[in-house]
């Protein structure tokens, strides 16, 4: 699989801090604490994106796609280019599908994993959970969670109080910044959440072996 790790490079920053050394609790800007509010309030919502990872040896690949999210654990995290591959969860577990290799892959263990990435887009980030370290016109550098489990994200927020783009830095200390497009509020169709294996999709293991090879199609 090309980028089985491309997506969770995104949802799990690897920036974590062994201790906080300022543990008192500050007033958040108050943009921030409305977009916080705003994301709270919602039952999902559904935009375009172009993610952009920036190598360490000064490299660039850019990526494209849809999202959708709603409350539950719920989100469709789809790749177009430069090459199609889908990330779907009903709540479950999650699905990755990739059209190409005509595979598709049942990641239930990464339903133990609670991302910040995926909180904070599904308006579950609560504002003691937040630290400010650095703003500047309008870009907040922030360490989220507390103790070891702390991690950073920068994030811009546009003027519906929605999120423009966040930043990560991975183990490699490569930046993945992701741009939210073309933002629609309105709920997701539930069907949008759930995967049925389509005809002639191998379902494969954690290792890459063929487990089910599905001739006929899902019928779930």
């Amino acid at each position: 699989m090309k980028v089985i790790m491309l997506l969770f490079m995104m949802l799990l920053p690897a920036s974590a801090w062994a201790e906080v050394t300022d543990i008192s609790v500050k007033p958040l800007p108050v943009a921030l604490q409305k977009g916080l509010d705003r994301l709270a309030s919602l039952s999902g919502f559904s935009c375009k994106f172009e993610q952009s990872i920036f190598y360490s040896d000064g490299s660039k690949q850019v990526y494209s796609g849809t999202l959708a999210v709603a409350k539950g654990d719920k989100f469709r995290w789809q790749y177009i280019k430069p090459y199609e591959q889908l990330y779907i969860s009903n709540g479950d577990g999650i699905w990755l599908y990739e059209p190409d290799l005509m595979q598709a892959q049942w990641l239930q263990s990464i339903s133990a994993v609670d991302p910040i990435a995926m909180r904070l887009l599904e308006g579950r980030v609560k504002a003691e959970e937040v630290h400010v370290l650095d703003a500047v016109a309008g870009v907040y550098h922030l360490r989220l969670g507390h103790g070891e489990q702390a991690t950073e994200l920068w994030l811009a927020l546009d003027k519906q109080d929605m999120p423009l783009w966040f930043e990560s830095n991975d183990s490699l200390n490569n930046r993945n910044r992701m741009h939210l497009l073309s933002i629609d509020v309105s709920v997701p169709a539930k069907q949008q959440f759930e995967f049925k294996v389509p005809k002639g999709v191998d379902v494969i293991d954690a290792n890459g072996n063929v487990i089910e090879s599905n001739m006929k199609g899902s019928n779930e």
